[in-house]
C-alpha cells in the first residue's frame, strides 16, 4: 500500500550521525532564523529565515525585538 505524496515520511535515526551533547553543552541555532512571539504567546520561527537576503534579515532584526517586547508586555498586563 502506497502513501500519498504529501504523507511525511519517517527519518531513520543513525546514530553514528548523531552529535552528542552533554548537559551543560551548547548549540547554536542561528541559522534557524530569530523567535518570534505570537499575539496570543506562542513561539515560532521565520520559516525561509535561510532564503532571505542580508537585507531582509537586517530589517526583520531591527523590528522584530521591539514588537517582541511590546507583546510580551501587553501579554504580561492581560495575566495580572
Amino acid at each position: 500500500m502506497s502513501q500519498p505524496e504529501d504523507t511525511p515520511q519517517a527519518i531513520e535515526y543513525n546514530p553514528e550521525q548523531a552529535t552528542q551533547l552533554a548537559v551543560d553543552d551548547k548549540v547554536a541555532l542561528d541559522h534557524l532564523g530569530p523567535v518570534v512571539i505570537n499575539e496570543d504567546g506562542t513561539i515560532s520561527r521565520i520559516t525561509n529565515w535561510s532564503e532571505l537576503s542580508d537585507i531582509e534579515k537586517n530589517n526583520i532584526m531591527r523590528v522584530l525585538p521591539k514588537r517582541n517586547n511590546l507583546r510580551l508586555a501587553k501579554l504580561s498586563n492581560k495575566n495580572q
